[in-house]
């Protein structure tokens, strides 16, 4: 990709909530209009107000709560999380956490690799998809029985009797026949080939722009999907060397993902909102860490108020997560911002939040509450920051974070969490 009157630029990496200066790293007023624009789309297309990604600034752009990468012809934004770190370790944090909200099951090795590469977000991922589907595919791919209908010169299955006394009435050397035949075009290697074929479009380093050539080569049995992610995938043994990519495969088709990739002259886009990114991984983190409890995500079951007389309820209450314990439900609420580490009292945690985990636990009948937010190195420890009892009751709010910068060690955070502070 090159601008007009400019060589290609490096990769501008920025945190969420700095600024991006016209001038800076070579940004011409031209680009953060095409930039800005870009960012526009993407923002309605992941229903985010249309400030969401990047708000114009006096002297440019300055990012909003969202990760990841805009590129138009001659300049790529990179937008990392704001939690400390090295941006090599930031990347490779981002990554473990889509790789837990998504279940793609990334190994320690693969993480650790991709640590070392001084690559942006969008090419790391690439490289993590083509070195796993090139490790799957040189075993051979998915292949299935799918029935075939031919004229052949020796008997094969079964014969079609009406086309072979009317067709081939005359042509004793050819045989109508019905027959299965072993083939490489399966669903889920149309997924894969469609990932591939997108991805071929959005790569920019050489090496995986070979990578992922070579698997279009090895994909080529393959039929091209115009539909991938409708496809009639069944994950089975026969299929289980591939389970972990198709995953991959899905995040780069979805709407999560790619409802922003215009692919287009005008550019491309590849964003996470970090409150809903947050959100999933925590949820999930959470159904690790207290297995075998219960974890339910985005409950339904209650409304805050009910109608008169029918009682049919109003108001539909969704709690992140709701943990069910012996001792009643546990409710969890993530939201991803600073807290104010001036604010002694309150933490600044909002009065809206608090009115809604009050909600949650008159609908739910909890006695423990937990507001979850990312920790940052003014807050001390990771753990419960500050709790409060809820006003003639019994019950316990409490405001508490987790480093999500070593993502590696959520698990065994979470469950000091919950078990060490659990008020029984």
């Amino acid at each position: 990709m090159t601008a007009l009157g400019s060589k290609p630029l490096p990769t501008i990496t920025r945190r969420e909530w700095q600024e991006l200066r016209v001038g800076d790293g070579g940004l011409l007023e031209t680009q953060a209009d095409k930039l800005h624009g870009l960012a526009v789309q993407a923002a309605r297309q992941l229903r985010l107000p249309e400030t969401g990604v990047l708000t114009r600034t006096h002297h440019g752009l300055r990012a909003q709560q969202v990760t990841g990468i805009l590129s138009i012809p001659g300049i790529t934004l990179e937008i990392l999380p704001k939690i400390e770190g090295e941006d090599g370790a930031v990347r490779s944090a981002l990554i473990r956490m889509l790789a837990v909200a998504y279940d793609l099951r990334v190994s320690e090795g693969e993480l650790s690799s991709l640590q070392t590469q001084r690559h942006d977000l969008l090419e790391l991922l690439i490289r993590l998809f083509c070195e796993r589907l090139l490790a799957a595919v040189k075993h051979g791919l998915s292949r299935q029985y799918l029935e075939r209908e031919d004229d052949l010169p020796v008997f094969r299955g079964s014969l079609l009797v009406k086309r072979q006394l009317t067709i081939h009435a005359a042509r004793p050397d050819r045989l109508a026949c019905r027959f299965d035949e072993l083939s490489e075009d399966t669903p889920i290697n149309r997924v894969l080939k469609a990932a591939v074929l997108r991805l071929a479009k959005l790569a920019r380093t050489s090496e995986n722009l070979r990578r992922l050539d070579e698997l279009l080569s090895r994909l080529e049995h393959a039929g091209t999907s115009a539909r991938p992610l409708a496809e009639p995938v069944r994950l089975d043994r026969t299929n289980r060397a591939f389970h972990s990519v198709y995953g991959l495969a899905k995040l780069f088709l979805s709407g999560d993902w790619q409802s922003t990739a215009s692919g287009g002259p005008s550019g491309f886009s590849l964003l996470f909102p970090m409150n809903n990114l947050f959100e999933k991984f925590i949820g999930r983190s959470l159904k690790r860490a207290l297995s075998p409890l219960p974890v339910r995500l985005q409950d339904r079951r209650h409304f805050a108020l009910r109608h008169l007389p029918g009682g049919a309820g109003a108001f539909s209450l969704r709690p992140d997560v709701v943990i069910e314990t012996e001792h009643g439900p546990v409710i969890v609420d993530t939201k991803w911002k600073r807290l104010d580490t001036e604010d002694a009292r309150n933490r600044q945690v909002s009065q809206s939040d608090v009115y809604q985990m009050l909600a949650y636990a008159h609908a739910y009948d909890a006695d423990r509450l937990i507001l979850l937010f990312p920790w940052d190195s003014h807050l001390g420890e990771p753990g419960v920051l500050k709790e409060w009892n809820v006003a003639g009751t019994r019950r316990l709010l409490q405001a508490a974070c987790v480093d999500v910068g070593r993502p590696h060690q959520i698990i065994q955070h979470l469950r000091l969490l919950f078990f060490e502070n659990r008020n029984d």
